[in-house]
């Protein structure tokens, strides 16, 4: 009942009402910052900045500067475990999070305190309260749990919070027997998992049989998260569910989720939807990644994160590497005035790959791979050949129902599909026909591309 009186008096606010409670927030932070915290305080003052100073939202975004993922290394690297940043004594850390490390640059480490793993169970619960999650509903939660991460310990919170009755089946059952679970306790109102492995569970169920709007009417929201996906693939999931399809965005950064769809869903009116950012617990700018200029609405950017809310190794400007588009403010058709970017389409700066001259996202091959509806699952790697060309090639694996044979019609599949990313990409693929059992499954985030091309360097290939 809290939650949704809070959300409601949130929504009611005006861009006025939301940018005074905002900086008031910021300021308390810097000041706190600048008093407590050793690493910020060296970097104010290196820049030249006092918390007096910070009278506007365009102050902080023109006097402080940004920081990123080797700043945070460099600290904890010289000031081991935790960094200077954590800015708490150390017998008030009370857990450790660290990121994933998948740039390939190291692990951050957050010491975060009592209130910040609070904090971090109602930055869970607050978008899937949005997405219609009740006390007393059932939700299945497929993200593997515990371990370092913030994903891993931060959902159980967030359904505590909810007081939902929680399955976590994530990382301990197989898809199988999480079907099994599913239909042996048959009310389940909520699922959340990675956008890969819903696309699994969805295919699991697809492949035994079971429809599971007849099994489980009662549900009303399945939940994603940590990549993005085509418009066709949400439809087509929703309407196999019979239940609307959310997004969250977030990060170990942010200590959870600080964003996510509202009633609308990641889906509206045949196209994507809005992610809202809860931005009375952080401030985001998007920049272009290139100048650290704000980008027009529709335009994509950088999200820079800063933390109004979290005590231990809180982050100021922190530029994320992740891509979004911007989407203004207050034009979602729920009328909130909060800071919007679209649903579906938010990836990693780092995660391009430059291909024959041209810049190539994966979240690009998978819009136009899944929206063949007949596609089970694809892996993609680029290579060198033996003559030293930059060769790229996708290997699918298509559904047992697929309807399409060896011979004329799968080679026009083929044909078509190369087109189709030739347009979307301006490079040409090479497509290859798998069983399923030949491509990896995905229990949470998917790595569905490797670039073998250092080892062709090595074994004497010439470059393109």
């Amino acid at each position: 009942m809290y939650q949704s009186r809070l959300i409601d008096e949130l929504s009611a606010l005006s861009r006025e009402q939301l940018k005074a409670l905002q900086l008031s927030k910021l300021q308390r932070q810097i000041s706190r910052l600048y008093e407590s915290n050793v690493f910020y305080r060296e970097r104010f003052d290196a820049a030249g900045v006092k918390p007096e100073q910070i009278r506007s939202l365009e102050d902080f975004s023109e006097r402080v500067p940004t920081m990123g993922k080797p700043d945070c290394l460099a600290d904890q690297n010289a000031h081991p475990p935790f960094g200077r940043r954590v800015g708490v004594p150390r017998e008030d850390v009370m857990m450790i999070n660290l990121t994933g490390g998948t740039s390939g640059q190291g692990q951050e480490a957050f010491g975060r305190t009592n209130a910040d793993v609070a904090m971090q169970g109602h930055f869970h619960h607050l978008p899937w309260h949005l997405a219609g999650l009740r006390r007393g509903d059932a939700a299945l939660n497929c993200v593997p749990a515990g371990g370092l991460t913030t994903g891993g310990w931060g959902p159980t919170e967030g359904f505590r919070v909810a007081g939902a009755t929680a399955y976590a089946a994530g990382g301990v059952m197989s898809t199988d027997a999480k079907v099994d679970l599913m239909l042996r306790f048959g009310t389940f109102h909520f699922i959340y998992a990675s956008t890969s492995y819903m696309h699994t569970l969805t295919e699991a169920f697809r492949r035994r049989g079971v429809n599971p709007k007849t099994a489980f009417p009662m549900l009303k929201s399945l939940f994603v998260a940590a990549e993005g996906y085509p418009v066709e693939w949400a439809q087509r999931t929703e309407d196999f569910w019979g239940a609307k399809l959310h997004e969250g965005y977030g990060s170990t950064q942010s200590a959870g989720f600080c964003g996510g769809t509202c009633e609308h869903g990641a889906i509206a009116d045949g196209g994507r939807g809005n992610i809202h950012i809860f931005e009375w617990h952080n401030v985001v700018e998007v920049l272009d990644p290139t100048t650290g200029t704000p980008v027009a609405e529709g335009e994509e950017g950088e999200v820079v994160l800063t933390n109004l809310d979290i005590i231990g190794s809180p982050v100021v400007r922190f530029r994320t590497g992740d891509k979004v588009r911007y989407m203004g403010r207050g034009r979602c058709g729920c009328g909130r005035s909060w800071l919007a970017v679209e649903a579906g389409s938010i990836g990693r700066l780092d995660d391009m790959m430059k291909i024959r001259g041209n810049n190539m996202w994966p979240s690009a091959v998978d819009a136009v791979v899944f929206r063949h509806e007949s596609v089970w699952e694809y892996a993609g790697r680029v290579f060198v050949t033996g003559s030293g060309k930059t060769g790229v090639e996708l290997r699918i694996a298509l559904k047992p129902d697929a309807g399409i044979p060896e011979g004329a019609e799968r080679e026009n599949f083929a044909r078509k599909l190369k087109a189709d990313l030739k347009s979307a990409t301006n490079i040409n693929m090479d497509v290859a026909f798998v069983d399923r059992s030949e491509l990896p499954n995905y229990d949470y985030k998917s790595r569905r591309w490797k670039d073998e091309r250092s080892d062709g360097f090595r074994s004497g290939a010439i470059s393109e």
